[in-house]
């Protein structure tokens, strides 16, 4: 049995002013900075063989933060980054409902079908994002991880280890610094454990 933790990292000054973020680096917020303390209190009693992260820096940060009070090493992954949203970044809901009428209700419904302009389609991501998490996986049996990430690339891999649609990835609601637990068991099935756990995150 090998158990996944996934957290989305902290909120971000552009999750803040509602801007898609992609591939751009952007730092977090001052709750975010908060967020990412209070998560790695919460797995201060879990035992990790690793903490792995995505390569922009907003999920280091988070990582670096369970790292410190785990006294571990942060491993990175290139593969977990954000989806590329290309044109989008940067702009806000309205900018992009503005520039390109009907995409994000496109990608909303449809994320398996979306081409976004100058960026990553989600099929694209989830690609990238689920076989690096079964590299992990094939690391061996009875090991336990936390794999820090961010939002579309969690619930695309969530989506791939269930075997189910691509088109249901906005079903799973995941908020900055929200864990989400799978199991996976060699040979047979992965089971997703709770999702989108937050209250850590209450003071």
């Amino acid at each position: 049995m090998i158990t996944l933790y996934f957290v989305r990292h902290g909120q971000t000054v552009w999750n803040e002013s509602g801007r898609y973020q992609g591939s751009t680096e952007v730092a977090l917020s001052a709750l975010g900075k908060e967020q990412a303390k209070l998560t790695a209190h919460w797995f201060e009693g879990i035992f990790l063989n690793g903490i792995i992260s995505s390569s922009l820096g907003r999920a280091m940060e988070t990582a670096k933060e369970i790292a410190k009070l785990k006294n571990m090493n942060v491993e990175v992954v290139d593969a977990l980054q954000e989806l590329h949203f290309g044109d989008w970044e940067g702009k806000t809901f309205e900018e992009i409902e503005h520039y390109w009428p009907g995409m994000i209700e496109e990608m909303y419904h449809h994320p398996e079908l979306l081409q976004l302009p100058h960026g990553e389609s989600f099929a694209d991501l989830q690609r990238r994002t689920v076989q690096a998490v079964e590299e992990i996986i094939d690391r061996g049996d009875n090991k336990t991880y936390v794999i820090i990430s961010h939002g579309a690339a969690i619930r695309t891999i969530i989506c791939g280890l269930l075997d189910i649609p691509l088109k249901t990835a906005w079903n799973f609601s995941l908020y900055n610094a929200g864990i989400t637990c799978m199991t996976h068991y060699m040979g047979d099935r992965t089971i997703l454990t709770f999702h989108n756990f937050t209250d850590h995150l209450i003071k």
